[in-house]
């Protein structure tokens, strides 16, 4: 029987299982929890299937595009929780962490040949694509892709790349009751068959260790160190989900785009554990859901189906958190998710460059991997609105250039632009309505939208924590027109892509709190 979380499910390969394998493999790639997991969920039914022991397998590689000590360490500090929840759950945990001496190169394959079959996730961005084509044409056994990306399943909501999110937000509501009814365990339910101590056929990263100190001496990009007073992993995201929702949540709707210090802005800081999957978005809902006193499906307002406001609730605080979180957020998974489709129908061979050692990677949105072509971007994924209007002035002239060192540091006439970046570096954030102003800048400030397009793509997802994710791509192609409308009248540069300055953020905001901010940033003093 056809269940509502099949449509999360797809197989990657014709091969049927192994029921003489000696496990079930889950590898975790993007949700990098063990509880609200569809794969995970998935992964234990084939458990009962085969009557299997599972087993949880998650690597870090040393040569990931952007790879450097503060990435390094937030994914590690969650390994550290799911060994803890692995060892809770009596499943075996097989963590891998690359090093000279001991190269990850075709492990997977290795790990997946002696199982019944493979379970991993069907994220639509970064390098996991690639791993999943090079995983499904080298394994012997059923791959399944699992979408746990969202609260509605993706290929619930349409069959073309999302253009707009008032085009997406319609789909969602119209499934988000079922949706909400067949979530994934927040507690899993693991069967007595599921459990062992199998031991790894490798060296396992031994999670008890300092992390730290073991980043440091990876021959990784040290230059970017870890964000002091920021953990990663699960527990560190369940603490921020709950601070948020305690202090800050209540006057989200008013504050969110006032620039300032974190301490004091109503930003939910959740973004990085996000990305990392160790917290999903499941999750954050149903907390935000959870502080509204019995709060259930029918308090959803059908008049409001399809609108921005009063869909989940009369709360406009939590309300307009949701839409965010939710829709917008939507907006750049559809919208990888669809491409990734698009390209599977166009060939069936494929390169799966999944790495990249240059020193600016550039992904690759026609073959969705790593491979050469990412400076083709814009004219790849622009609507022709967009991609007419700045090709119309590219060559208009530009009161100021920047190269890209001098971006990076923060070397630039505009104070406030330069803010907002020494917050990226020293914080790996940017606050949400001055992360879109700092794009638009660099536009302003380039030669060409595709130099501008480099230098976004690199800054961002060498810095951010939340960076090298379905969101920061559409975050960084709105500045360019996605999933935007022309905005008159016909401008320098800009043609009719929408504009923003620095001067007219100065009159809409307060910014004296966030200035102050980011001086603390350069004094050397911890964020908030």
């Amino acid at each position: 029987m056809t269940t509502f979380n099949d449509t999360r499910v797809r197989p990657a390969t014709t091969r049927p299982a192994n029921p003489a394998g000696r496990y079930v493999l889950l590898w975790v790639q993007a949700v990098r929890r063990l509880h609200s997991s569809h794969a995970l969920d998935h992964a234990l039914r084939l458990c009962r299937l085969f009557r299997k022991p599972l087993v949880v397998y998650e690597g870090l590689k040393l040569h990931y595009p952007w790879a450097n000590a503060r990435h390094h360490t937030f994914l590690l500090e969650g390994m550290k929780d799911n060994a803890s929840a692995a060892a809770r759950l009596g499943v075996a945990y097989w963590p891998f962490v690359e090093t000279p001496d001991q190269p990850g190169r075709g492990l997977v394959a290795r790990l997946a040949a002696d199982a019944c079959a493979v379970v991993t996730d069907d994220h639509p961005a970064y390098i996991v694509p690639a791993h999943n084509r090079a995983l499904a044409a080298k394994c012997r056994v059923a791959v399944d892709l699992v979408d746990g990306n969202s609260l509605v399943p993706l290929a619930l909501l349409g069959d073309k790349p999302v253009s707009a999110a008032a085009h997406l937000r319609p789909r969602i509501h119209a499934r988000f009751a079922e949706a909400w009814a067949n979530r994934a365990a927040a507690e899993p339910d693991v069967p007595r068959e599921a459990q062992s101590n199998l031991a790894a056929p490798f060296r396992t990263w031994n999670p008890a260790q300092d992390v730290r100190p073991f980043v440091a001496g990876l021959p990784i990009d040290q230059t970017v160190p870890p964000v002091p007073g920021v953990t990663g992993g699960t527990t560190a995201g369940r603490a921020v989900l709950a601070e948020f929702v305690s202090t800050r949540l209540r006057y989200y709707a008013e504050g969110r785009n006032q620039p300032d210090d974190p301490a004091r802005g109503a930003a939910s800081g959740l973004s990085p554990y996000l990305r990392s999957g160790h917290v999903g978005i499941q999750e954050v809902a149903e907390t935000v859901l959870g502080s509204l006193a019995g709060w259930s499906l029918d308090d959803l307002n059908p008049r409001a189906k399809g609108k921005r406001d009063d869909f989940y609730c009369r709360d406009a605080d939590v309300n307009g958190f949701l839409d965010e979180a939710v829709t917008w957020r939507d907006v750049g998974y559809q919208w990888h998710f669809r491409r990734n489709a698009e390209c599977r129908t166009q060939s069936a061979e494929w390169k799966n460059p999944s790495r990249q050692m240059e020193k600016v990677p550039q992904f690759n949105f026609e073959t969705m991997d790593f491979s050469p072509g990412g400076d083709r971007t814009l004219d790849v994924v622009l609507p022709v609105w967009a991609r007419d209007s700045l090709r119309q002035h590219a060559r208009d002239e530009r009161e100021y250039l920047y190269t890209l060192d001098q971006f990076e540091a923060a070397d630039t006439h505009d104070p406030l632009w330069n803010a907002a970046q020494t917050e990226l570096v020293r914080t790996g954030r940017i606050h949400n309505y001055l992360r879109m102003l700092w794009g638009k800048k660099v536009l302003e400030w380039s030669a060409t939208p595709a130099q501008t397009y480099r230098v976004l793509e690199h800054l961002n997802n060498k810095y951010a924590l939340d960076g090298r994710d379905p969101n920061s791509y559409s975050g960084i192609l709105w500045c360019f027109g996605l999933f935007d409308r022309p905005w008159p009248p016909e401008r320098p540069v800009f043609g009719t892509v929408r504009f923003m300055s620095s001067a007219n953020t100065a009159k809409k905001f307060k910014l004296a709190g966030y200035y102050e901010y980011v001086r603390r940033l350069t004094e050397g003093r911890a964020p908030a």
